[in-house]
């Protein structure tokens, strides 16, 4: 017990960003889920996890359309709940195959994981067990467990500091900046702050507080507030509306009342997805810069700024291919689409989805292009001037 205090002296700044983070995120959901709202459809179905024991019979209704022949399938088979109030419970569910159905689902099987949901027929009153989805959350956190294991057995103390900002980055954008936008709270300013705690709790806690973290706060929140200014400089150039796909006309009706900026949302879509990338550039300057500076301790700030501006264009060109390459991969299916039913590469580049992502990618390789610089510059100074002092 006697060693406590002086682990504490050691590591104060360590443990002062775990309070302040944890203060931050308290205050911030206190004040963002105050006024947020819930949609209420009123009396909510019950929706079960169960286990398929076995399979009863499968029933099949062809029907004919034109010249082709279809069925509907109706699967009846039993399930063991396993959670919740009724766990335990074997009961008689079905599966309902529409040939028609937007997103097709696969057929139930033994042993799958499922789950259901209790439906009550509008007409008649009977109430049935019905698939609503397979339970996919085991193997999902089976495979964020084994990551989040491989960061630490790789990176130990480091991988640890890891994990926690990873948990916290998650808990400030679903716990902060989503319930701020459902409570009417100013989108640009809601993600200003949470991208700003981001930064600074990302650095302090993986890198420590020091003259690295430093510059690269400095290099990152400059990039990233120039990426912000260039999407704001060409929002009302491409005169966007913030209607990029069904999702966002879905978001205007959930709160007539206040309904949510569509192009604030755009706005806060391109800061957050730029955010890693403007962040690991940032960090990979500084800490290339500290280096040079350790092993060449007389290094000036023209010979450090050289060195910077050197690094960060073979940096430079492979980030922004990781920027624009991961907004490209996660349109993949989008993009097929709009190819195959555009009539011409010009309609193509107009449609506002395009140009959005577009936007995202150009606007978050500026802040990529700022961020170098402004990274290098600072911490050639900070480090020259500790050098002096």
């Amino acid at each position: 017990m006697a060693g406590w205090p002086c682990i504490f002296r050691r590591n104060r700044g360590y443990f002062a960003t775990i309070l302040l983070s944890a203060l931050f995120l308290w205050l911030g959901n206190t004040l963002a889920t105050k006024d947020a709202f819930v949609y209420d459809a009123g009396e909510r179905a019950e929706v079960v996890t169960a286990r398929v024991d076995r399979i009863l019979a499968r029933d099949e209704r062809p029907m004919q359309v034109d010249n082709d022949t279809y069925a509907t399938v109706i699967i009846y088979f039993e399930a063991t709940i396993t959670d919740g109030p009724r766990k335990g419970s074997s009961l008689g569910a079905r599966q309902l195959d529409d040939p028609f159905a937007a997103i097709p689902m696969r057929q139930v099987q033994e042993g799958d994981r499922i789950t259901m949901v209790y439906n009550k027929d509008a007409l008649t009153g009977e109430g049935m067990w019905l698939l609503q989805e397979y339970d996919r959350t085991g193997p999902l956190l089976a495979l964020a467990a084994g990551f989040l294991a491989l960061l630490i057995l790789y990176g130990g103390k480091q991988g640890v500091n890891t994990v926690i900002s990873l948990c916290c980055t998650c808990i400030a954008i679903f716990a902060v900046l989503i319930p701020s936008i459902l409570s009417g709270h100013n989108i640009y300013i809601s993600s200003l702050i949470v991208c700003t705690y981001i930064v600074a709790m990302t650095l302090a806690l993986v890198n420590g507080l020091n003259s690295k973290s430093l510059s690269a706060a400095i290099g990152c929140l400059g990039g990233l507030l120039v990426s912000a200014a260039l999407v704001l400089f060409m929002d009302n150039i491409l005169k966007l509306t913030g209607y990029v796909n069904d999702e966002s006309a879905f978001l205007i009706y959930i709160n007539p009342a206040h309904p949510i900026d569509l192009k604030a949302i755009i706005f806060s879509g391109i800061l957050i997805g730029a955010l890693g990338a403007i962040l690991d550039v940032s960090v990979s300057m500084a800490a290339s810069l500290s280096e040079i500076t350790a092993t060449s301790p007389d290094s000036t700030f023209a010979s450090l700024v050289r060195s910077g501006f050197n690094i960060g264009r073979d940096i430079l060109g492979t980030m922004t291919n990781t920027l624009i390459l991961a907004y490209i991969g996660s349109s993949m299916s989008l993009l097929l689409l709009l190819i195959v039913y555009s009539n011409s590469v010009m309609e193509l580049l107009n449609r506002e989805m395009v140009v959005v992502e577009i936007l995202q990618a150009v606007a978050g390789s500026v802040g990529l292009l700022f961020a170098i610089p402004l990274t290098t510059v600072s911490a050639a100074y900070i480090f020259t001037r500790s050098k002096r002092v």
